[in-house]
């Protein structure tokens, strides 16, 4: 990295970034998915209508976008659900991290998922979206989501269907953003006055999207996180 974009990063980052502490750290089995606990006592939780990211640094002038889920607003503590499946940045980050280290963010900001006003919510997309919808599904309330996850491992599978108590069916992922998968569950389900949510895999979600324009669904809301 040339110095001037090094000093350039150093006044972003001098400007805008807070620190977070890592609580605990769970590992799903294969160990290519993780739930991490942390403490952000700089940031208020107590606005939030509608699902959030942070912009994590994962390694020098590097930032990844992740969901808080399960926050606790007197605490200021929440959990990132991370998928570390795909090599990269990211992966590498949270396979190092270790309870007791700071990690560094440069900011919270809304996605375009909140709760719907009336009718079903359904939730659609892959492995990574699982901490997206959990923050859905607490923003929602008593106003439960079903849906359908696409995973590929069918050890997590498993641990999915145990440890979450929610009505959204973890489905076999056989392609790169679970579209076959997805689709294949879509179409057994009635579609009519549903907001659906979409999620992960931009190419995916682009397919799903006009898939589901075809149906009844009332709103099809679509937020992609990666290609």
């Amino acid at each position: 990295m040339n110095i001037l974009k090094q000093t350039a990063l150093n006044l972003f980052e001098n400007s805008l970034a807070k620190q977070g502490l890592v609580l605990a750290i769970r590992t799903w089995y294969p160990a290519t998915f993780y739930e991490v606990d942390f403490h952000f006592p700089f940031m208020d939780m107590s606005k939030w209508k509608s699902v959030q990211h942070i912009k994590i640094k994962v390694a020098t002038g590097v930032y990844r976008d992740y969901t808080p889920a399960g926050w606790d607003v007197e605490t200021r503590t929440c959990t990132l659900y991370i998928d570390a499946i795909q090599e990269g940045p990211g992966s590498e980050w949270v396979q190092s991290l270790k309870e007791g280290d700071y990690v560094t963010y440069v900011g919270v900001g809304s996605t375009v998922h909140k709760p719907a006003d009336h009718g079903k919510m359904i939730a659609l997309g892959d492995m990574t979206t699982i901490g997206h919808y959990l923050a859905l599904q607490q923003l929602s309330g008593e106003n439960s989501l079903s849906g359908a996850i696409a995973i590929a491992e069918e050890n997590h599978r498993i641990e999915f269907s145990q440890y979450f108590h929610w009505d959204i069916t973890p489905v076999e992922q056989t392609d790169q953003g679970g579209f076959h998968g997805i689709t294949k569950w879509v179409q057994n389900e009635d579609l009519e006055n549903a907001t659906v949510y979409v999620a992960g895999h931009i190419p995916t979600c682009v397919h799903l999207r006009k898939q589901l324009k075809k149906t009844s669904a009332e709103t099809v809301r679509v937020q992609g996180f990666w290609s």
